[in-house]
């Protein structure tokens, strides 16, 4: 009976070749698109938690304030939730990194250091959003002794929105083909059905099951998947050949790679099987269908 299932499942191939191999280009696109879609998701979050996290505000603190009042500042900014990091950067400090800066040196022309103490602040990367960021901003303003808190928040905050965007339409287009590829292989299951429907209707009179029926058609789109699958793999496999080849010390990290040799199959196949799943249902044993 096995073997059955197998040769129908594979008969359908060889009757209705040109709907195949459209099914099978479809499918694939959408595969490949999907895991383009999760490889968009891995870097853009990885890229966005990585610009969040290296976001520096610099409050800037009073000269009135003596040094018992800053280990009490430096208390209570730890005890914002926002908060990963905390640096304190004395007078002397700003005048060194000044200097590193610009390469002069003003402390040979001013007697006195005109730049005031400050803390160097760094955020949470999952705690901190455009929405609430400067409501974070405003809360470490308020703190007792802080004079001005500078940030330049404008350029990350269109990255992440460009990231957004770039995302949510990845996400759409892969839908949208999601979608065909299980229609296709749902048309595909049922054109092949109507056009044997007198071979299916002389199994259903000499009392095949149900099964007989279906199962076919189930192993029909799991291979429909399957070689989408593999055609996808073969694609990232070229991608990623030449990538390495071009550039010499571009390294992909295991989820990455895994992601493109072995997701590519377990989509291909999900896809396959539930556009049959879907076409099944209309399946019955009744002799008037």
């Amino acid at each position: 009976m096995i073997l059955f299932y197998f040769s129908e499942a594979f008969r359908v191939f060889r009757r209705s070749p040109f709907a195949t191999v459209v099914t099978i280009s479809i499918t694939a696109i959408a595969v490949f698109i999907t895991t383009v879609a999760i490889f968009m998701l891995f870097v853009s979050n990885q890229l966005s938690e990585k610009v969040i996290r290296n976001i520096e505000v610099r409050a800037y603190i009073k000269d009135s304030v003596d040094s018992t009042s800053i280990e009490t500042m430096k208390t209570q900014l730890r005890s914002f939730t926002f908060i990963s990091s905390l640096k304190f950067v004395s007078k002397e400090d700003a005048a060194e990194e000044f200097r590193t800066e610009t390469g002069e040196d003003f402390r040979s022309v001013l007697d006195a250091n005109p730049l005031p103490n400050s803390f160097v602040i760094k955020f949470i990367p999952e705690k901190v959003s455009e929405k609430n960021f400067n409501i974070y901003v405003k809360e470490i303003g308020a703190v007792d002794g802080i004079d001005e808190v500078i940030y330049d928040y404008n350029v990350v905050i269109k990255i992440i929105n460009l990231l957004r965007t770039s995302k949510t339409i990845i996400y759409i287009f892969s839908f949208l083909l999601l979608i065909l590829s299980i229609y296709l292989v749902y048309v595909h299951n049922k054109m092949q059905f109507e056009n044997n429907i007198d071979l299916y209707r002389t199994m259903k009179l000499v009392g095949s099951k149900i099964s007989s029926l279906k199962i076919p058609l189930f192993l029909n789109g799991i291979l429909i998947g399957l070689i989408a699958g593999i055609v996808c793999v073969i694609i990232n496999y070229i991608i990623y050949y030449l990538l390495t080849a071009m550039i010499n010390n571009l390294k992909f990290s295991i989820v990455i790679r895994g992601q493109q040799f072995f997701l590519p199959l377990i989509i291909g196949f999900l896809l396959g099987l539930l556009g049959s799943i879907i076409y099944s249902f209309k399946i019955s044993l009744k002799i008037d269908e």
